[in-house]
């Protein structure tokens, strides 16, 4: 037997175990990318008028995405009129990602008048630092009609402590 013959069962299994790394490898870096939105954001919070363009409110906030794909958002705002928000995320491609969350509405005497859905797509810079998106808040009263909607626009700092 030449010595050719001797070495190919050795020559694929190297290529096989070549390339099974590079798979890995490979998939690692993806699910990284993936996971770059997982962290605590500082976000500035513009509600804009989804028909005419025109600014509504502006107000702070902190966003929350964790591993696994959950997220939670506490606005700024007076708590006695929501409650928390609780939502899901998703890698969409690359440095982009799409989230959704929903919170409850209640008026001046605690009674539950509906809620809020959110759905934002958010884009974040490479070094995964900032990050900014737009999106669309529906409305709803307790019945589940929908009674209103505005067009948020975010623009987020990660939380770092410091």
């Amino acid at each position: 037997m030449s010595n050719r013959r001797k070495f190919r069962p050795v020559l694929l299994s190297l290529m096989i175990i070549v390339a099974g790394l590079q798979t890995t490898a490979l998939a690692q870096s993806v699910n990284a990318r993936e996971n770059r939105i997982v962290g605590v954001w500082d976000v500035q919070v513009t509600n804009h008028n989804c028909d005419t363009g025109a600014t509504i409110n502006s107000f702070r906030g902190m966003h929350k995405f964790e591993l696994g794909g959950t997220a939670q958002i506490v606005p700024a705002t007076n708590p006695a009129g929501l409650s928390a928000h609780m939502g899901i995320w998703r890698h969409v491609q690359w440095n982009d990602y799409h989230f959704t969350a929903k919170t409850f509405r209640f008026d001046a005497a605690g009674n539950n008048i509906g809620w809020i859905v959110l759905k934002f797509d958010v884009s974040i810079t490479e070094d995964a630092t900032e990050y900014g998106g737009s999106g669309q808040a529906q409305i709803f009263d307790s019945s589940g009609t929908l009674v209103g909607k505005s067009c948020p626009v975010l623009a987020g700092t990660r939380f770092t402590g410091e």
